[in-house]
């Protein structure tokens, strides 16, 4: 029996709006432990599957990278990032072997995102959240909520990407949730999540937020039920929101203008309207010399890269690429970027022949549609965060441990 350092799992959710430390302190005590317990108890089966083979040729990799760079320093990193594999092995045995584990987990998921929701929204009314963090602003009446992520943009990552499994703890809940006919009124929290996100002004997590939102219309058994009603009402709250918002829809659309897909005008001194750049950009000019420089940094150090977290030392200029794809071809090298690629490119086949399966639509393949679609888009070449960052390395592997949990065989 698992000593009972498995209930810390149950805070973990909570623990990822307080900040870093904390969440990356409980993957590293589950992590220890469970390692110690693997071989005490001989678990040695729940390693045997191809996440954790594919993990282990990573984590290979992104050591050799280490040794092979000019920042030696950078091993005491590498060599950690071993816990987040055993974490999701971890919560993969958790959620299969421990009583009420997966509705206790629920219980915590579902919890935080009331309380981010409660916040976020009390934070866009009132100006303060409850812990009095100001609503952030960019400039005059352009503003976004923050809730207990104070100045840094997190709020809408953390919204998006866990989605896929809030709506597994939703689902396990169901039961509970039908009895007493709140499923109507669920369909209509998730709804507020994503006006909220939209309310973050964080473009990438409303993009994901929205797949998830057109990905339940078209396939949820569970939610937005009846869809036309809905439907309706999810263009009523949205259109609601750009009218008496129109700058939060001006900064969405802005990614159009930050490319130069789209011109925005020019001010009476005959110069750029919003001060964007003339040309056509990936994404936006910042975001184009990065990925320039991310490839210049690969063809100086094709094989193992300049070396994980090292780009910051390199490039003074910038923390890291703001591109999961280019920071590993930059920072590891072309094999593990064939890893990554090769992973995204898998997961993305299966999601599609999930989308596309039509004769055996239950509970456990609507769910790992969800957290297909979460793998992907998390690994799609779009700006992102650190991919090294062991914040953004929970949210990427917490929820392998419910895919193995799914589809163990």
């Amino acid at each position: 029996m698992i000593f009972s350092y498995y209930k810390l799992i149950y805070f973990l959710p909570l623990a990822l709006i307080t900040g870093p430390f904390l969440p990356d302190l409980i993957v590293v005590i589950c992590s220890l432990f469970f390692l110690y317990d693997s071989f005490r108890l001989k678990l040695f089966k729940y390693y045997n599957n191809n996440f954790f083979k594919v993990f282990l040729a990573f984590f290979v990799i992104l050591n050799l990278s280490t040794l092979n760079s000019e920042n030696f320093f950078l091993f005491k990193y590498s060599i950690g990032y071993v816990r987040y594999g055993i974490f999701s092995i971890f919560l993969f045995y958790v959620l299969k072997n421990i009583d009420n584990s997966k509705l206790f987990l629920s219980y915590s998921i579902i919890f935080t995102y009331i309380l981010l929701i409660f916040d976020g929204y009390f934070q866009f009314i009132f100006n303060k959240n409850i812990f009095l963090f100001e609503l952030q602003t960019y400039r005059e009446g352009v503003f976004y909520v923050t809730s207990f992520f104070n100045d840094e943009k997190k709020l809408g990552s953390f919204l998006a990407k866990m989605t896929p499994i809030l709506i597994f703890s939703l689902v396990v809940c169901r039961e509970y949730f039908k009895k007493i006919k709140l499923i109507k009124i669920v369909s209509l929290v998730i709804l507020l999540i994503f006006l909220l996100v939209i309310l973050t002004t964080e473009r990438v997590a409303i993009f994901i937020s929205f797949i998830f939102i057109l990905l339940l219309f078209l396939k949820s058994n569970y939610f937005f039920k009846p869809k036309f009603l809905f439907l309706i009402i999810s263009i009523f709250l949205t259109a609601i929101l750009f009218y008496y918002q129109p700058e939060i829809l001006y900064k969405i659309k802005s990614i159009l203008y930050s490319t130069g897909l789209v011109h925005p005008g020019f001010t009476d001194e005959g110069k750029i309207l919003g001060e964007y750049d003339e040309g056509k950009f990936i994404f936006s000019k910042y975001h184009h010399l990065q990925i320039i420089t991310s490839i210049n940094l690969f063809l100086e150090n094709p094989f193992f890269g300049i070396g994980p977290k090292n780009f910051k030392n390199v490039v003074l200029a910038g923390w890291h690429p703001h591109n999961y794809s280019f920071q590993i071809l930059a920072e590891i090298g072309i094999f593990g970027f064939i890893i990554f690629l090769s992973t995204f490119f898998f997961l993305l086949l299966k999601f599609f022949k999930n989308f596309f399966n039509f004769k055996d639509r239950n509970k456990i393949n609507e769910l790992n549609l969800y957290l297909l679609a979460g793998f992907v888009l998390n690994m799609f070449p779009i700006p992102s965060g650190d991919f090294f960052n062991n914040w953004v390395n929970i949210l990427i592997y917490l929820p392998v441990g419910y895919y193995l949990f799914l589809n163990e065989k």
